[in-house]
C-alpha cells in the first residue's frame, strides 16, 4: 500500500510484544522506537487446490520482484486487523470477499518487527481487478505448483503462511 495519500503520511499504531497498542507514529517508523507495528494479509484461494499468487513489482521498496500469497499491509491507527485486510483486498484486488483470522503472530520485516495477523478468503469465481502499481502480476496456481517451489524468489512470510494454512509446518 503507497505510503502517503494525498501528501498525508499514514499513520499506523505502534504496539508492545503482547500487541497491545502504546502509541501512534508514522508508518515505517515503529522499530527506530523499539515497538512492533502491525500488518493484516490474506491468502486468496479458489476451491481446494488453487491460491492466488502475486508478484511484487520490481521497484517496490521491499522484497522487489518476489512472489507472494499474502495479500495485505499496514493496519492503520485505529483500525481493525479484519477491517485493514478487508480494505487490502479492495484495494490492490477490487474485491470484497468475506476474510477470517487464521493465526496472529510476531514477525521480523525487511521494515521492523511486527504483529502479522494471517487471513483467508475463498475467492469463488470473484473477478479480480489487480492494481499494477501493488501487483505486477498475478493468477490462480495450483498449491502443489508454489508448494514444490516453482515460483522463485518467494517471500518468506508468504511461504510460512501457506505452509501453516495446509497444516504443513
Amino acid at each position: 500500500m503507497a505510503r502517503q495519500r494525498l501528501g498525508v503520511e499514514e499513520s499506523v499504531d505502534y504496539v508492545d510484544a503482547a500487541d497491545r497498542v502504546v502509541r501512534r507514529g508514522p508508518r515505517g517508523r515503529a522499530a527506530e522506537v523499539g515497538l512492533y507495528y502491525r500488518v493484516a494479509a490474506t491468502v486468496c484461494r479458489e476451491g481446494a487446490d488453487r491460491v492466488l499468487v502475486y508478484r511484487r513489482p520490481a521497484e517496490a521498496a521491499v522484497y522487489p520482484g518476489c512472489h507472494d500469497v499474502l495479500i495485505g499491509g499496514a493496519v492503520r491507527t485505529g483500525e481493525s486487523y479484519r477491517a485493514a485486510a478487508e480494505r487490502e483486498l479492495a484495494e490492490e484486488l477490487g474485491i470484497r470477499p468475506a476474510v477470517r483470522e487464521v493465526y496472529r503472530t510476531r514477525w521480523d520485516s525487511p521494515v521492523g518487527p511486527c504483529w502479522l495477523a494471517v487471513h483467508q478468503a475463498q475467492l469463488d469465481g470473484a473477478a479480480l481487478r489487480p492494481q499494477e502499481a501493488e501487483l505486477a502480476w498475478c493468477a490462480l496456481v495450483p498449491t502443489a505448483r508454489v508448494l514444490a517451489g516453482e515460483l522463485r524468489p518467494f517471500v518468506p512470510a508468504g511461504r510460512e503462511a501457506l505452509h501453516r494454512l495446509l497444516g504443513l509446518g
